[in-house]
């Protein structure tokens, strides 16, 4: 790639999404018309073993239109009072919106709205995907956060949108004994009376889904990463942490693969000895991937959740049926890891997977088109790592490394679609791939393996 073609991929990635909002195929009822988010402030009073938690969320947006009236999402709370420009507004709670009539109509541009609520830590509402994610309650009484597909609005009402990437900023005051830690890095911690106030705040945006707060008794491990990266992580008191201090190991083979150098501020792993969801081991929260704390020995799988941190966390996805592109990246390097380190050969494993995407094909399940909500992590963490691995026979190891570090050039601290990496593909790939890799990413049947004609 030239000088000119980097600067324009670079000025293209920061540029601001399309204020123009489609709504989900697969999630619909997330997210909301008429603004984008640019910042969320969140702060907490916690009590110990309470089911309820006081929070205000101050979210700083752009307008593109007027606001008569604009909607948040907001589910298993009770909502106080809302703010918009400092100026009282009407607002009503319908199912999982709450819809805010300012009193003054913000124009074009940047407004702020601040609500004062109080989440309740046990609440359930349905979900398409899996209604057992979001509020994880901690043996000890704290809690911890895991809010993906749709689960981020039961923590704080937001614009609860894939696309809608914000800074965060988290202001938390727990009593003597408790810390909390959050995505970010730790910008001021206060003692008066009894109780700490931990601020943290993050240097990149990030999609609601990856929020991460927690509160519980931590032990806090901290450290050096490649090229000095601050490293910070959190367990349960007394856990085992000889794992967690592998993580400059791990990061550092990820750079080498990927080859380019972990995105963010900080890097870290929280663990938490509170219940998972169903669809999900573990989860990626940005700068902050959260496991129990028995995961933490499984290399493999803290491997994959930092690699989400590059793919799904930075380079993100536009639609939650561009959920392969993150799951793709993360399972093919883990399997890579795992290959390295004792494991099952490379070629062995995308054997079974390669075979297991002719039996979701035939059931009409593709990668990049799973057809229901319920389906789009198991395509994307089985399916996912096949299309890159035949992109990768396909092309030899030189252009698929080119590939790789294009397209998280391209959209890092943004949002991809399949189009787009399509598209990228071709820039740099060395030859016209839009067809091999439609056939891969929307074919209803497995085609050919590249370099594998007895599979």
């Amino acid at each position: 790639m030239d000088f000119l073609s980097i600067a324009m991929a670079a000025i293209m990635a920061l540029s601001p999404a399309s204020p123009e909002r489609t709504p989900d195929r697969l999630l619909p009822e997330l997210g909301n018309d008429g603004y984008r988010a640019s910042a969320y402030d969140l702060s907490y009073d916690f009590t110990p073993k309470s089911r309820e938690l006081d929070g205000t969320a101050t979210m700083t947006g752009t307008a593109y239109k007027t606001l008569a009236t604009f909607g948040m999402d907001f589910a298993g709370g009770t909502v106080r009072s809302v703010s918009v420009d400092g100026r009282p507004a009407r607002f009503q709670v319908k199912g999982q919106k709450l819809v805010v009539t300012p009193s003054r109509k913000p124009r074009r541009g940047a407004f702020q709205v601040t609500v004062r609520y109080t989440a309740d830590r046990e609440a359930k509402v349905p979900s398409q995907v899996d209604d057992t994610a979001g509020w994880s309650n901690s043996k000890d009484g704290g809690f911890s956060w895991w809010g993906q597909p749709d689960r981020a609005h039961l923590f704080f009402p937001c614009n609860d949108d894939l696309t809608d990437k914000a800074t965060f900023t988290y202001r938390v005051t727990v009593p003597d004994g408790w810390t909390a830690v959050a995505n970010g890095t730790l910008a001021a911690r206060q003692s008066t009376a009894g109780h700490t106030t931990f601020v943290y705040s993050t240097a990149h945006p990030m999609a609601t889904q990856l929020a991460q707060l927690a509160v519980g008794r931590f032990d806090i491990v901290t450290g050096r990463g490649p090229h000095g990266l601050p490293l910070r992580s959190a367990v349960p008191t007394g856990s085992d942490t000889s794992t967690v201090k592998r993580l400059p190991e791990y990061l550092t083979w990820l750079e080498n693969k990927i080859g380019r150098r972990y995105p963010f501020e900080v890097a870290g792993v929280l663990g938490v000895d509170g219940p998972t969801p169903e669809q999900t081991f573990a989860l990626e929260t940005q700068t902050l991937p959260v496991f129990p704390v028995s995961g933490l020995t499984d290399s493999t799988e803290v491997v994959h959740e930092l690699a989400h941190q590059w793919f799904g966390d930075s380079a993100g996805v536009k639609t939650w049926s561009d959920i392969w592109l993150s799951e793709a990246f993360a399972t093919y390097l883990d399997h890579m890891w795992n290959a390295e380190h004792g494991g099952e050969p490379l070629d062995k494993v995308m054997h079974q997977a390669y075979d297991g995407d002719k039996k979701a094909r035939a059931a009409g399940i593709r990668p990049a088109n799973p057809g229901k909500a319920e389906a789009m992590f198991a395509v994307g963490r089985g399916a996912g790592p096949v299309v890159l691995y035949a992109l990768h026979q396909k092309v030899g190891d030189a252009r698929y490394q080119r590939i790789v570090q294009a397209y998280f050039d391209r959209y890092r601290d943004g949002s991809a679609s399949s189009a787009g990496f399509v598209a990228v593909a071709n820039n740099v790939g060395g030859q016209d791939l839009t067809t091999f890799l439609n056939d891969w990413l929307y074919g209803a049947k497995t085609p050919p393996m590249p370099g594998h004609p007895d599979w």
